[in-house]
């Protein structure tokens, strides 16, 4: 990661998570919500210079995941879970990020993705 959230900012977005969802850590649709999933998905996309990077989803290993959200969180946590649209769906209902659609460069597709809103950039 390029610059490390603020425990001030991180707070007040677990905060916001947890008048959406309740405590952290929690389950929801089968992945654990934990802080360090909040944590990396927001300094992931706070290092995107556009602040948006498409979910790219996969039941995949991290080597067969296009790049994307999904994929970076993956490779930080070293895991092999999707995470990113099920993250991205707890972020965007506590007010944290937004779902967009973009367009995907080797299909002319849109696609799903995540992007931070201004006011929790650093």
């Amino acid at each position: 990661m390029k610059n490390n959230i603020t425990l001030e900012l991180l707070e007040r977005i677990y905060n916001n998570v947890e008048l959406s969802f309740g405590t952290i850590p929690f389950k929801l649709r089968g992945i654990k919500i934990s802080h360090e999933l909040i944590k990396a998905t927001i300094e992931i996309l706070n290092d995107e210079t556009t602040k948006i990077l498409p979910q790219n989803s996969r039941n995949a290993i991290k080597e067969k995941t296009p790049d994307g959200l999904d994929k970076r969180i993956k490779e930080v946590l070293n895991i092999n879970l999707r995470t990113a649209n099920i993250i991205s769906d707890v972020l965007c209902d506590a007010g944290i990020v937004e779902i967009v659609n973009v367009d995907n460069p080797k299909t002319g597709r849109k696609v799903k993705a995540t992007r931070l809103l201004e006011k929790w950039y650093w």
